[in-house]
């Protein structure tokens, strides 16, 4: 019998237990089960966690960590998904000018620059402090919330700019995460550049209400486009086209750039830093469309080019359009990865996600397209173990996409044998086209209209109605939060995933605590704020070889709480109950009559 079968048989057995309900419904079954698994919980999950979720980071609170990653992994697939503004009190304590005037008078919102990072620092998964910033026009906004036994928040708005203009306009911002501790300094740090120039290392102290300018990057005068920053490397791209690139291992109060690249660029380019030693800098040239260098102290060496002509483009016609790459995301946390900036997906002007493997001679090894919509692609996000978001540049399209579908890639066929050289073709390893998972290609309007209540920007007052700009900028606080920050003109949109089987059912309890979501839950009588849970809507996109069939608008219910006559439309349907379902297709005829 299997309860006589030695308990570390049982462990392996449970291990191979698909859900984390199959695994807790085992320990069920029989005292004995319930011991061994109790005992052996920390190997059981912690395995679960590695096998269902390869190179996802968390701290070693192993069961809630598989929980948490198993509510968001749900959310994904049932597109369980909460929208709500960012909105600053007016609490807010106020760094630098507390009053400051504007001496033009722009006719564009601003792009806000997001940044984030959580860390966990107390006994449970619950014990974490998550810090947001963003740049909105001259100023920052930060946040600072502290979740669990010790729950905390705090806002900060600063600037240090008296009479402000659009050339003192943030285009660049990142947190310098602290290093693992327990005790709350009440000092962030973070890079943020203006686009007259100034680039430079602050220090915010939340308590003392404080600021200080640690280290300037020389920046020769050159007005500023975007930054970008990993580990060891910030990265200024330049309104020249050139890029500037700074060591943060340098200490010194004013650095230099260790090198330069991309000298008489268009501005439009874009560039990318991969990981600490590797560059992707689209030049926007036919031949060498994607360049791909090493960076070292020594300088930059290119590595890898890679021209528009290898794209198998469907028009051959304007082939320097196609050739704009608007956005570029490594995939160093999938399991797709090898070494850091080796896999990364890069948006193509011909409006389709490409996936780029360097270890393989191919150009690229998928695409992934919304043939729905016609917008330029401006962001892109890699989001859970499987999927990635990509941000339109019109009608406040944000698209989500399943790395699971991507025409049979296997990262394992891209790479070439150790026998071959880079000139010779190779074969992809044939993979199987059965899914076992429901296949949701959706792409969701953020077409709202913003609240009364956030603070209008001057260049903004004459805007009207629904929201209908672009998706600038995304960030996720770590690889394992429900949660993406969203830029869009003037403003931020969290974006939680999270099913609502999961928020209002019998372990409610835990993910409140837990995830921390901060959701309002109301009823049917006493609906929560409109302005607290956006409503969202959203299309199923029809299969890119599919010309025939239309895509199917869906929309979620205005408030948080499900109507009773949607109750049950979850359960089985494989969506969210927040979705309202979708209407019967029409007869053709009339029942029981002729057309």
């Amino acid at each position: 019998m299997l309860s006589d079968l030695p308990s570390e048989i049982l462990v392996h057995i449970a291990i191979y237990v698909p859900t984390i309900s199959d695994i807790l419904n085992f320990a069920k079954t029989c005292q004995r089960f319930h011991k061994i698994i109790t005992v052996e919980e920390s190997s059981i999950f912690r395995t679960f966690i590695q096998t269902r979720f390869p190179h996802i980071q968390t701290p070693p609170f192993w069961k809630d960590a598989a929980r948490a990653l198993a509510s968001r992994s749900r959310a994904l697939d049932r597109l369980g998904i909460i929208g709500r503004f960012v909105i600053p009190p007016d609490t807010a304590t106020r760094i630098g000018f507390q009053e400051h005037t504007r001496r033009d008078n722009p006719t564009l919102g601003y792009r806000p620059a997001i940044d984030s990072y959580e860390v966990w620092n107390g006994e449970c998964w619950a014990d974490r402090r998550e810090v947001l910033a963003w740049g909105a026009g001259h100023q920052i906004f930060l946040r600072s919330k502290q979740t669990g036994t010790r729950s905390k928040e705090q806002w900060v708005s600063f600037n240090d700019v008296e009479e402000a203009t659009s050339y003192d306009d943030i285009c660049g911002l990142h947190l310098l995460k602290p290093e693992e501790s327990k005790h709350d300094t009440g000092v962030e740090n973070l890079i943020f550049g203006r686009m007259r120039g100034d680039l430079v290392h602050l220090s915010l102290s939340l308590e003392a209400k404080t600021h200080e300018i640690k280290r300037k990057f020389i920046t020769n005068g050159l007005l500023l486009d975007k930054t970008d920053l990993n580990s060891e490397t910030l990265a200024a791209h330049f309104d020249n086209g050139s890029i500037g690139l700074y060591s943060l291992v340098n200490d010194s109060q004013e650095v230099e750039p260790f090198a330069w690249v991309g000298d008489g660029l268009d501005r439009s380019r874009y560039s990318k830093l991969l990981s600490p030693s590797r560059l992707a800098v689209a030049t926007g040239q036919v031949k060498n469309s994607l360049s791909i260098s090493t960076v070292s102290p020594d300088g930059v060496c290119v590595d890898r080019e890679i021209g528009v002509e290898s794209l198998d483009l469907e028009d051959q016609v304007g082939r320097t359009v196609h050739a704009a790459v608007t956005a570029i995301a490594p995939l160093n946390t999938h399991s797709y990865a090898g070494s850091p900036g080796d896999v990364f997906l890069a948006t193509w002007g011909d409006r389709k996600i490409r996936l780029h493997d360097l270890r393989s001679p191919h150009a690229y090894e998928s695409t992934y397209r919304d043939t729905t919509d016609i917008n330029l692609i401006y962001s892109v996000h890699p989001f859970g173990h499987d999927r990635f978001l990509a941000g339109a540049g019109g009608n406040a399209v944000l698209k989500i996409f399943d790395l699971r579908m991507s025409n049979a890639y296997n990262y394992l066929g891209a790479q070439v044998p150790p026998t071959q050289t880079q000139s010779q073709p190779t074969t992809k390893l044939p993979t199987s086209t059965t899914r076992s998972y429901p296949r949701k290609d959706f792409s969701i309007f953020l077409s709202t209209q913003l609240p009364s209540i956030i603070p209008r920007n001057p260049r903004a007052r004459n805007r009207r109605g629904p929201y209908r700009g672009p998706i600038y900028t995304m960030s996720s606080p770590s690889s394992s939060s429900p949660t993406v920050y969203t830029g869009i003109v003037d403003g931020v949109v969290r974006l939680d995933f999270a099913s609502t089987d999961d928020l209002t059912g019998p372990a409610s309890e835990w993910y409140d605590f837990n995830l921390g979501l901060d959701v309002e839950k109301g009823s049917p009588s006493v609906p929560v704020d409109a302005e607290s849970v956006i409503r969202i809507a959203g299309y199923e996109r029809p299969d890119p070889d599919d010309f025939t069939t239309t895509s199917k608008l869906r929309n979620q219910h205005g408030f948080w709480y499900p109507e009773p006559r949607y109750v049950n439309t979850g359960a089985g349907s494989g969506w969210d109950r927040r979705w309202e379902p979708l209407a019967q297709a029409g007869a053709w005829r009339r029942k029981g009559g002729s057309s």
